[in-house]
């Protein structure tokens, strides 16, 4: 297998320098700019290549570009020969439905994404990374898949925004969920880097719980307890963040119904404090 990388960013290099460490064969990297792609290169002991030549001379091709690039990568690669080769872009939201006309070229087109965010262009620690991978005849990749001791899972075109939804809540907007705290310490008194002292232990234990004991049974805090008056105290003085406070209380009122350790009444009264601003009659759909 003769791997070439059209993109050299993060996760164009940090892939590459993977399969690399896998024992793959890197073709090279095509990249916009001369520096990317001497960078990407010189981390994977390959070369910088222009874009005929990568075409010619790899038989896996990833295209790691931004999604708004994919397009033009692709209507610029179909003037080549494309026999035989195996293409995949790895846009956690974009579908394989982007190669119009795959089929057509002789080719076969994937999606392939890590649910990994990468910090940096040498973020390579992938072996505990799941990836999803979507495209006609899978079983045509599965020797690379395994061989590159890539986790998988395989998918459906349809679901993909679905599934790129659920890694921008489990990764981005945890980070914008600890500027909200950041936020509140701020106007506690704290400073910004004591409250991001303050914050980062109980994020990482947050996490090491859902590793140990799964997610339903990390949940800690008043709603799993039933304290109604502390969710009270907070909504009343959360006026920016009530709307967030809310949405995000009701989804672990639903991991407290799926444990079944609150009365019913108990959970009702929650709900009614959690939409204290919707109408009474819509207390009844827990």
């Amino acid at each position: 297998m003769n791997i070439g990388f059209i993109g050299a960013g993060k996760v164009g290099c940090s892939f590459g320098h993977y399969l690399k460490q896998q024992g793959f064969s890197i073709v090279g990297y095509h990249s916009r700019t001369r520096e990317s792609s001497f960078y990407a290169a010189n981390l994977t002991r390959s070369s910088p290549l222009n874009f005929g030549e990568l075409i010619k001379k790899s038989n896996y091709i990833f295209i790691t570009t931004p999604d708004d690039q994919i397009g033009d990568v692709w209507n610029k690669m179909v003037d080549f020969d494309l026999s035989n080769k195996k293409i995949f872009h790895m846009s956690g939201c974009l579908s394989s439905a982007i190669f119009t006309n795959c089929k057509d070229k002789g080719a076969l087109c994937y999606s392939l994404h890590p649910l990994f965010s990468f910090a940096g262009k040498e973020s390579s620690d992938l072996e505990k990374v799941v990836f999803s991978i979507e495209g006609d005849n899978i079983e045509k990749v599965e020797e690379f898949l395994h061989k590159a001791n890539i986790k998988y899972f395989v998918m459906n075109k349809e679901d993909k925004p679905l599934y790129h939804a659920s890694a921008v809540f489990v990764s981005n907007y945890v980070v914008a969920l600890a500027k909200i705290g950041q936020n509140l310490l701020l106007q506690c008194g704290l400073d910004k880097d004591l409250s991001t002292d303050g914050i980062l232990p109980l994020m990482e234990s947050a996490l090491s719980n859902i590793s140990q004991k799964g997610i339903n049974d990390s949940l800690t805090g008043p709603i799993v307890r039933g304290d109604t008056s502390t969710i009270k105290l907070h909504m009343e003085n959360l006026p920016k963040y009530k709307e967030v406070y809310e949405k995000l209380g009701l989804v672990a009122l639903e991991i407290v119904e799926e444990k079944g350790n609150l009365s019913n009444e108990n959970i009702e009264e929650i709900y009614k404090i959690l939409r204290s601003d919707s109408n009474e009659e819509d207390c009844g759909n827990i």
